[in-house]
C-alpha cells in the first residue's frame, strides 16, 4: 500500500461516527398551548391577507372590460380543451353521489328497523 492510502485509512478510522441511538417510531409529542395559539394566529393572518388580495384583484379585473373578456375567453378555451375530462369527472361524481345516497338510505333503514326492534322488546 502506498503511504497516502495508509494515511487515509487511519483518518477514516478516527472519523468514524459513534453509533447513533435508535429513534423510536411513534407519534410526536402533542403540541403545546403556545404552539396551537401561534398556528391559529398565523393561519388567521394568511387567510386575511389572501382574502384582501383576492378582493383587490377581482375588483381590478371587473373594472377593465378587456381583462374580463380575456378571462372569459381563457375559461372557454380551457373548458373546451378539457371537455372530455370534465364530462367524465361529472358523470363519475354523479354516480358516486347516487351510491352515497343509496348507502345512507340503507343505513337509515337499518337504524330504524333496529330502533323498532328494540322498542318492541321493551314492551
Amino acid at each position: 500500500m502506498t503511504q497516502a492510502k495508509i494515511a487515509n485509512q487511519a483518518v477514516a478510522e478516527k472519523v468514524k461516527k459513534a453509533p447513533t441511538r435508535r429513534v423510536k417510531k411513534g407519534r410526536m409529542a402533542p403540541p403545546t398551548n403556545g404552539e396551537i395559539l401561534v398556528k391559529g394566529v398565523v393561519m388567521g393572518i394568511v387567510i386575511s391577507g389572501l382574502t384582501h388580495a383576492s378582493k383587490s384583484i377581482t375588483r381590478a379585473l371587473i373594472r377593465h372590460p378587456l381583462a374580463l373578456f380575456s378571462g372569459g375567453v381563457l375559461a372557454g378555451y380551457l373548458a373546451h380543451k378539457h371537455r372530455k375530462d370534465i364530462i367524465v369527472l361529472g358523470s363519475r361524481t354523479a354516480e358516486e353521489s347516487r351510491n352515497f345516497v343509496l348507502r345512507q338510505r340503507e343505513n337509515l333503514g337499518d337504524l330504524i328497523a333496529e330502533i323498532k326492534e328494540e322498542s318492541g322488546k321493551t314492551k
